[in-house]
């Protein structure tokens, strides 16, 4: 099993190579400018669906993961934060992980979808009018889009990996590291690139080594998109030049991984059997 994630784990690492070459100061003209706008939303979170919403809060604090404020819900929820990203904690059933925009223009992006031949369901409702919809891309990857502001938490944004690190404040304080990507395992790389580049994501890097796979991001979120059998479930990935000594003293506190590429590779889950990639930054 450890041999089968070496591509993948090649796969990331250039990835790594890649975004910590791409200039922070050239994130804002990438995105934002009339010929590339940011179509889906303004924010995002990582809707994922738990068994037990404390159980599982527990475990990501226990990674460092701090407590924020959470949109409200019908179910039992919370929500936790490494200060880059948002990892809402849904005690409910759903297609999970499932990407969430807040602040998205419903009108726009319905149209948008229906151009690139997407079915989209309306979810919500106010006054007639649609305030959540849910699709998913080629790959069963469910999206959703909230016309609701992002719930306010200060000091929390998405950031990059780039070369000066984090900026203005400390940030990417969890135990594992610097979250690099959400990682999806798609059939064919161009179709589901097409896709989402479609939605506004633009291609950061795309290589065929060892196996077809790329970067992608709209600004306000990074998607890797890997054509490879070597894991099936979307993964949360994360990196660090200290790995090894991470992964050493996690598991000198009890936590355990379900697979160890190497000293300084590891992947672990989750109580609800989210997968973690916890890996070296080159």
């Amino acid at each position: 099993m450890a041999i089968q994630y070496q591509a993948t784990l090649f796969c990331l690492s250039l990835m790594c190579s890649v975004l910590r070459l791409t200039p922070a100061v050239a994130q804002p003209q990438l995105f934002n400018n009339a010929k590339n706008p940011v179509k889906l939303g303004s924010f995002v979170e990582f809707d994922l669906a738990v068994k037990d919403v404390q159980v599982t809060q527990a475990f990501y604090e226990s990674l460092g993961f701090k407590a924020v404020a959470a949109a409200k819900a019908d179910h039992p929820v919370a929500a936790v934060t490494d200060g880059n990203v948002v990892l809402a904690l849904h005690q409910a059933e759903f297609a999970s992980p499932t990407i969430t925009y807040y602040g998205a223009n419903l009108a726009a992006g319905m149209s948008l979808l229906q151009e690139t031949g997407v079915a989209a369901t309306i979810l919500k409702k106010k006054n007639g009018a649609a305030t959540e919809i849910e699709f998913s891309d080629r790959n069963g990857q469910r999206v959703v889009l909230k016309s609701e502001a992002p719930v306010p938490r200060p000091d929390v944004g998405f950031e990059m990996m780039t070369p000066a690190g984090p900026t203005g404040k400390e940030k990417h304080y969890s135990r594992i590291g610097i979250f690099g990507e959400f990682s999806i395992a798609v059939k064919e790389r161009a179709t589901a690139a097409a896709f989402w580049q479609k939605l506004g994501f633009q291609k950061m890097h795309e290589s065929d080594i060892p196996y077809p796979w790329g970067i992608y991001s709209d600004s306000v979120t990074v998607l890797g998109l890997h054509q490879t059998t070597e894991f099936k479930e979307t993964a949360l990935s994360f990196f660090s030049r200290d790995s090894k000594d991470r992964i050493v003293k996690l598991k000198e506190e009890g936590f355990t991984f379900v697979l160890e590429m190497d000293p300084t590779n590891a992947v672990m889950q989750s109580p609800d059997g989210q997968m973690i990639f916890v890996f070296n930054l080159p």
